[in-house]
């Protein structure tokens, strides 16, 4: 089908942006790569992902700084992105529990949106805020072309119709600030 078709050409370009540089992504306008220590959006050593991992990434979120370099923009982590391998764990991870004490309850219950994409490096995972607040990825359509356009014509050089499907899709790097990577656990 061609929309199906279409629609996993989308994705794998979208996909392509964070596994760009051997999962670094593609280098910004500052000369780093997306995902840089230097940018405060990539674990110091990768983890599966749990309650003090998350907190982490919040963190490294919540202080990330506008483009003074000193303003604090509090960017509000809203995704969970993870490799089809951590789906489940993930799950458990932002489960509603009815905790018995304060030191059990979970702090992520129903503040995460769980994303999987199973074309992501196996144990990676990410944090990324609504891109209404901080668009870290885009991507876009030609104005006359707002998704697969199909034409066809009758065969002159095959008995019956000729079809195509062209897709005018572009996708690209943002800003760094909104979105943040665990490389997960070595394997």
């Amino acid at each position: 089908n061609a929309g199906i078709a279409a629609a996993n050409t989308e994705r794998e370009l979208l996909l392509s942006i964070l596994l760009a540089g051997g999962g670094s992504g593609p280098v910004m306008s500052d000369g780093k790569t997306l995902f840089h220590a230097d940018h405060g959006n990539l674990a110091a050593a990768g983890a599966a992902p749990d309650v003090d991992e998350l907190s982490a990434s919040r963190l490294a979120m919540r202080t990330q700084t506008g483009l003074d370099g000193s303003t604090l923009i509090n960017v509000a982590p809203k995704f969970l992105l993870v490799a089809a391998d951590l789906e489940t764990s993930a799950e458990k991870l932002l489960a509603e529990l009815a905790a018995v004490t304060v030191d059990s309850q979970n702090p992520f219950a129903g503040k995460l949106t769980l994303l999987v994409e199973p074309g992501l490096e196996e144990g990676s995972w990410y944090v990324a805020a609504d891109p209404a607040q901080v668009p870290s990825l885009a991507y876009g359509y030609l104005t006359s072309a707002p998704g697969p356009q199909l034409a066809s014509r009758d065969g002159w050089d095959v008995l019956g119709r000729e079809w195509r499907v062209v897709l005018d899709f572009g996708a690209g790097a943002l800003d760094w600030r909104g979105i943040y990577r665990n490389p997960g656990e070595a394997i």
